[in-house]
């Protein structure tokens, strides 16, 4: 598993760690003071007993006299000893040492004739009961606090993941089990919720406007093709340029339908076998060129067939020719088909904007060659690219735009 050192939790988990950390240090710090103010009142209550010759009178005062020779051979025999002491006014030898975690003091007489032994058996103390309970108390409250945290900042993954969804063009995101929540965490998901509304909003009049427009475009258009018609002394050739104008431009509200359809989620694929070169002779179609000896397709020989809305694939492979020849330095245009990618390749300079700009609608290159444009080609491309499933890159190599679709995903 793999640990962000940059994240909150992780900080937090090493504030905490080291938090028990330092409680641990100082409660095994405290406790050996502790234990060594009560050996060193051990000492002292015996060697007092032993000056008012009141050994036997010990056990009250937490001292236990061992008579047992078998046991006091063991333990002076296997003890660790810690002290060796010759106190002054004191007719004996005092030796401090440990066995089994108890502690004992041996006293030997000058003369070497009397020994005693004794094991304190006031066991913990009072003191050391209440460091224990307080260093306790302490780690209990600490994990009680580390859980509570972990529950309020728990749910940033999935508000994340949210997040993630509406990137990824989910705008319906639910957020209501955050906004009820009253911390930090609830404040950003209202905030957020704010924020998706006002884009709903933006998306829901950008939609209105484009398609009111589009409806207002078509009566001129349909009542301009129906008044060619009628002209009949007019020159063909003249008749002929209108036509095209006319086609054009209801060809391009078409896709503006299309596209916002797409956007919107409310255009289903038309699913058709259709073949890659077909799809490029056709989209070379409908830009009306008067030469489309421009256009150089080279292929690697296979036959790419692939399932998809051919009428849709046709006119972003169209909106790519169109950028690549308006923006070509030689109005020549390469289209290659290799391992199943189309790419479409024009010599000229790399754009003024962005990636992700250049495929925003009304957004474009201020270029002379674009200034009557609506920045709308490519980010219809876009839209139909991505409703089949497909990514669309854009690369800049060698002085020569490139645009690419891996078309293996759809590819028969």
């Amino acid at each position: 598993m793999k640990f962000n050192r940059h994240s909150v939790l992780f900080k937090i988990n090493i504030v905490f760690i080291l938090t028990f950390a330092v409680l641990l240090f100082f409660y095994l710090f405290a406790n050996k003071i502790i234990d060594r103010m009560e050996t060193f009142r051990f000492i002292r209550k015996t060697i007092f007993l032993a000056k008012k010759n009141k050994l036997t009178d010990g056990k009250f005062f937490g001292i236990n006299l061992i008579k047992n020779k078998q046991k006091i051979d063991k333990i002076l025999k296997n003890g660790k000893f810690l002290l060796k002491r010759n106190p002054p006014r004191f007719n004996y030898h005092l030796t401090l040492l440990i066995f089994n975690g108890n502690k004992y003091i041996y006293l030997k007489s000058e003369s070497g004739k009397t020994a005693f032994l004794f094991k304190r058996t006031s066991g913990i103390s009072g003191r050391q009961k209440i460091l224990l309970a307080a260093w306790l108390s302490l780690n209990i409250i600490l994990v009680l606090l580390y859980i509570s945290i972990f529950r309020s900042i728990r749910p940033l993954g999935k508000l994340r993941k949210k997040i993630e969804e509406f990137k990824n063009g989910n705008i319906n995101v639910n957020l209501n089990d955050y906004m009820l929540r009253k911390d930090e965490i609830g404040f950003v998901a209202k905030e957020f919720k704010e924020a998706i509304d006002g884009v709903k909003k933006t998306m829901n009049t950008r939609v209105w406007f484009i398609r009111n427009i589009a409806h207002e475009l078509k009566t001129p258009i349909t009542k301009g093709k129906i008044a060619l018609e009628l002209l009949k002394n007019e020159d063909e050739n003249k008749k002929r340029i209108f036509s095209d104008i006319f086609n054009r431009l209801e060809m391009l509200i078409n896709e503006l339908f299309a596209a916002e359809k797409i956007a919107a989620g409310n255009e289903i694929l038309n699913i058709t076998a259709c073949n890659s070169i077909d799809i490029i002779n056709r989209a070379k179609e409908l830009l009306f060129l008067k030469n489309s000896g421009g256009i150089n397709v080279i292929t690697d020989d296979k036959d790419y067939t692939v399932k998809a809305d051919c009428e849709l694939l046709i006119i972003s492979v169209k909106n790519l020719l169109d950028n690549a020849i308006k923006f070509g330095t030689d109005k020549k245009v390469t289209v290659n088909i290799e391992k199943g990618v189309l790419s479409v390749i024009n010599e000229g300079a790399k754009p003024s904007i962005s990636e992700d700009a250049m495929f925003e609608p009304f957004l474009k290159d201020l270029n002379v060659k674009n200034k009557d444009g609506f920045g709308l080609g490519l980010y219809i491309t876009k839209q139909i690219i991505e409703k089949h499933g497909l990514k669309i890159i854009y690369a800049y190599s060698g002085g020569k735009n490139i645009f690419k679709i891996d078309l293996n995903k759809i590819q028969i």
